[in-house]
């Protein structure tokens, strides 16, 4: 069905101060959610909501829980050809109310052209001669009926409110780490959910979040939710594992909302407890890696890079996630019994601790039947994205770390110092000690070219050299070039590496 407008239509734009209504609003509706809401204009600005912050951009408004409106009056048209590049913008509104909500939707979502409307100061214009309609392409549509909720993505790295996770070594008790295992893995083929992926979230009050260990930690949700950019619904089965509380918009005033656990895509501008950098500081290149996702630019090929992980179920989360091009979609949910593979994922108290960490918290790929599920479901979840291919890969290496690695038992070994011959500076390859060669130790030149040094500095004997173990000593690396990390090469194994 279409709308014929008429071209003399008044353009009609307002503001508020703090914020430009240039470019659109943010706006809930009179239920106050997004999916009430329905772009209207009132003459009183009172459309225009959620304050300056919310109003900023069209992350900062999804970021809050609201609409995004485009401020732009216009209508989405395919043309005589039923193409894009056949329109001439002659007023004939074309698929329905989803193409029509801005720019965004028409161009990238539906494929058809955005035109803007204008005044004509001479007033109507007599209408074209008749000619057979033209066909309209179908709109992809988001999937109806149920119960609906709001989604963000977020992973900080705290603890949680349902404890599961587990105390890093050389942390206090008071300083967990969210459990890796909460990261996005591929759902076993055939699962009786139609599931492409299964991961965690925090949850609002609606659905039982609270503030330690409530009634909704640990409960699953079927969730089916649609991306404009991928023109696909994908369906994913939901852990509660933390609380969203009611400070955060999107989780006030009784909205069912999942904040889907996503390594890698926390807002941090949004976030109310991100620890990455303190509590993981050897992972805090990947945690940042796409928090930038279509908020610093609308490309969803840009702004996102989850090879920046080192640890594989971190860079298998991220990109699962990235899969499915879910930018803050509205989805349909309903409850329902946890398939085994998240009701067995580590979530307990007393906190498990690095060096006694079950693999159900290290791990989300622990048990044969769900390995070999993944291994068989590549072909399932590549109807869900062209790029899941890549992604299963990565998820499948990950169960080559379903057995914990033999502790290490040595410690760190205390070198002497050997003293420059020359000046306070000399030649290392480790960061800590001098080379042992006097050539070496003669230049700078001598020491970064023949001899490949490391660095050329003051010895330092009160750190861990390059390669040594830095377990109980998580800050103790030396690190004269900020090039070098406490990394976790197994559960109860920490080495200085460089990054």
């Amino acid at each position: 069905m279409t709308t014929k407008l008429s071209a003399a239509r008044l353009f009609i734009s307002f503001s508020i101060s703090g914020v430009s209504a240039g470019g659109g609003y943010c706006n809930w509706g009179p239920q106050g959610t997004a999916s009430s809401s329905t772009c209207e204009r009132k003459g009183d600005g009172s459309h225009v909501q959620g304050g300056t912050s919310c109003n900023q951009s069209q992350g900062n408004c999804q970021g809050c829980g609201g609409r995004w409106c485009t401020n732009d009056i216009g209508y989405c048209n395919w043309g005589p050809a039923g193409t894009a590049a056949s329109s001439t913008c002659d007023g004939d509104v074309q698929g329905g109310d989803y193409c029509n909500v801005g720019p965004s939707n028409c161009q990238v979502g539906c494929g058809g052209n955005w035109c803007e409307t204008w005044e004509d100061p001479s007033g109507p214009t007599p209408p074209p001669t008749p000619s057979p309609p033209s066909p309209t392409p179908p709109p992809p549509t988001p999937p109806t009926g149920g119960n609906t909720a709001t989604t963000t993505r977020y992973w900080d790295c705290s603890g949680g409110s349902c404890a599961c996770s587990f105390i890093p070594t050389g942390l206090g008790t008071a300083e967990p780490v969210h459990c890796h295992s909460n990261a996005m893995f591929v759902a076993p083929s055939g699962n009786q959910f139609g599931a492409a992926y299964y991961g965690a979230a925090a949850i609002s009050e609606a659905l039982g979040g609270g503030n330690w260990m409530s009634s909704g930690c640990g409960k699953c949700w079927k969730v089916t939710g649609y991306s404009p950019i991928t023109a696909l619904s994908t369906t994913l089965v939901l852990k509660g594992t933390n609380f969203c509380p009611p400070v955060n918009a999107p989780c006030s005033n009784g909205k069912a909302h999942f904040d889907i656990a996503a390594p890698g895509f926390d807002v941090t501008e949004f976030s109310l407890s991100n620890t990455c950098s303190e509590r993981e500081p050897e992972e805090a290149t990947g945690f940042a890696a796409c928090g930038g996702w279509m908020i610093n630019s609308q490309n969803p090929n840009e702004n996102c890079n989850c090879d920046a992980f080192t640890d594989p179920v971190l860079k298998a989360g991220c990109n699962n996630f990235y899969n499915l091009k879910w930018d803050n979609p509205q989805v349909h949910y309903e409850e329902v019994d946890c398939p085994n593979e998240l009701a067995e994922l580590h979530c307990d108290y007393p906190y498990a601790t690095e060096s006694n960490m079950p693999e159900t918290c290290s791990n989300n790929l622990f048990t044969g039947t769900t390995s070999s599920a993944t291994t068989t479901a590549t072909t399932t979840a590549t109807t869900t994205s062209t790029a899941q291919t890549t992604s299963s890969t990565s998820t499948t290496t990950t169960t080559t770390n379903t057995t914990p690695q033999t502790t290490t038992t040595t410690t760190s070994s205390t070198t002497t110092t050997t003293q420059p011959p020359n000046g306070s500076s000399c030649c290392s390859h480790d960061y800590s000690t001098c080379s042992s060669s006097d050539w070496c130790n003669a230049s700078s030149d001598n020491c970064l070219d023949s001899c490949s040094g490391k660095a050329w500095i003051e010895p330092d004997s009160t750190c861990i050299p390059l390669y040594g173990e830095c377990t109980q000593n998580r800050g103790g690396c030396c690190n004269p070039l900020g090039n070098v990390a406490c990394k976790r090469q197994s559960n109860n194994y920490r080495q200085c590496l460089e990054k």
